[in-house]
């Protein structure tokens, strides 16, 4: 009987199972969802963009359920707050889904489509975050509070950031370039799978650097967050030079500067934030 409650004691098992189990739930209500609505057979299932897209949901359940731990201890019944977690995210995503529906078939009327998809993926990106704030903190309390105070090992921390900093990094590197896309040329179908590459790409890069170099202290998914918010300007800052050298850059070289940057980027974000949070004690303190 030591054993499994011992293992269900760990900080990192609710947000890794909630993580873990939003992603295999999404996954499953997706693939239902393509094989019994029969005008999705139509349009072809993109893996990539899916895997993009399911980044920021992920990356904000960890961000949240992280923080709450350093702030209420280790849930006191781990597996209850889980099932409440689950129940509550997916009945306040699909609440608010419905609640929206009417007023995005109105934005379709006025909207062209590429302006069309940057309005759904910024709601569906405010929608992660404002329902995981609202039902993380509902299930901890469901699951009662432990007053023992938390204590990240290194292993844990590596892993919590990798795994925060590949969902995150993909899922706003996505976001980034959809809500672009509705002030540029881009936006056709295939120009979509290229972005969508490009983002996994990006969250690729973003967590195999946290997972090389862990943070010091914390759980690591906070500043996961600020590093793949502060991936995109580093991107554009560094393309700067390949969008304005005008004739004397052929089209090979700008392309090679622009992969470059792409795999800079991700990495000397993490490693910005993670000297800036390293300047504290390292201690479990949250983050």
């Amino acid at each position: 009987m030591s054993a499994a409650p011992a293992e269900n004691r760990s900080p990192a098992f609710v947000p890794l199972t909630l993580a873990v189990l939003v992603l295999a739930l999404s996954a499953a209500f997706t693939a239902i969802a393509m094989r019994s609505l029969p005008a999705l057979h139509g349009a072809r299932f993109d893996p990539a963009q899916w895997l993009g897209s399911i980044g920021l949901p992920v990356g904000c359940v960890l961000v949240v359920a992280c923080a709450l731990t350093d702030r209420r201890g280790v849930p006191a019944r781990p597996w209850a707050c889980v099932l409440a977690a689950l129940v509550l995210l997916f009945g306040l995503g699909l609440a608010w889904s419905m609640l929206e529906m009417p007023w995005l078939a109105s934005l379709a009327r006025r909207l062209d489509p590429r302006a069309l998809v940057a309005w759904t993926d910024g709601l569906g990106a405010a929608k992660s975050l404002l329902v995981a704030l609202v039902a993380l903190p509902l299930a901890w309390r469901l699951g009662g509070r432990d007053a023992a105070p938390v204590q990240w090992t290194p292993r844990q921390r590596r892993i919590l950031g990798a795994l925060a900093a590949l969902c995150l990094g993909a899922g706003v590197a996505l976001l980034v370039q959809t809500l672009a896309a509705a002030f540029t040329a881009l936006g056709d179908s295939e120009q979509r799978v290229g972005m969508s590459v490009v983002a996994l790409g990006v969250g690729a890069v973003h967590g195999l650097a946290a997972l090389i170099a862990p943070m010091r202290r914390g759980a690591g998914t906070l500043p996961a967050l600020v590093s793949a918010l502060l991936t995109p300007a580093l991107i554009v800052l560094g393309s700067l030079p390949a969008m304005f050298a005008g004739e004397h850059w052929n089209l090979p070289a700008r392309v090679i500067v622009v992969l470059v940057v792409l795999l800079l980027a991700p990495a000397l974000s993490w490693l910005l934030v993670r000297r800036w949070h390293g300047a504290g004690p390292r201690t479990g303190e949250p983050g």
